[in-house]
């Protein structure tokens, strides 16, 4: 895998970061989707910007807070990311039943196992914010590419 990858498949985090200026992650995330030719994006991952961007949160003392968009302005937001240069899309095309299980140890790493899976099967890089995804790629072939 090339240090600094070309195109890419982006984790939600990654959108997610790249969207929402006030991200820890933002300034790098934005750097190095901007950085690349192409990047994708599949349902999985698209479902989850929404998620992320339409659900409640909670202050600092428990209570609900508005989400951080409105359903439509989260929509709108995707489209707009979606429709920057360079983006591609790639659809869920494999089934859950065709991952292996290697090194997973939790309900939470089915996504990630099934975004490293998709972008095998496409030949692509998977680019995330989370390091702790190389347990589960393949040592021999890896795939994650971490933004930093």
């Amino acid at each position: 895998m090339p240090s600094i990858p070309t195109e890419a498949l982006l984790d939600v985090n990654v959108i997610i970061a790249t969207v929402f200026a006030d991200h820890v992650m933002h300034r790098p995330a934005r750097r190095f989707v901007e950085s690349l030719d192409r990047f994708y994006t599949t349902p999985t991952v698209q479902g989850g910007f929404l998620r992320f961007a339409t659900r409640s949160l909670k202050n600092g003392r428990g209570g609900q807070q508005q989400p951080r968009l409105r359903m439509a302005e989260a929509l709108a937001k995707l489209r707009e990311f979606t429709e920057t240069e360079g983006h591609l899309f790639v659809g869920d095309d494999a089934p859950f039943t065709d991952l292996g299980l290697r090194s997973m140890q939790g309900h939470r790493q089915w996504t990630d196992a099934y975004l490293l899976h998709i972008a095998r099967k496409h030949n692509l890089p998977l680019a995330s914010l989370e390091s702790r995804m190389a347990t589960i790629d393949d040592p021999a072939s890896p795939l994650l590419f971490v933004v930093r």
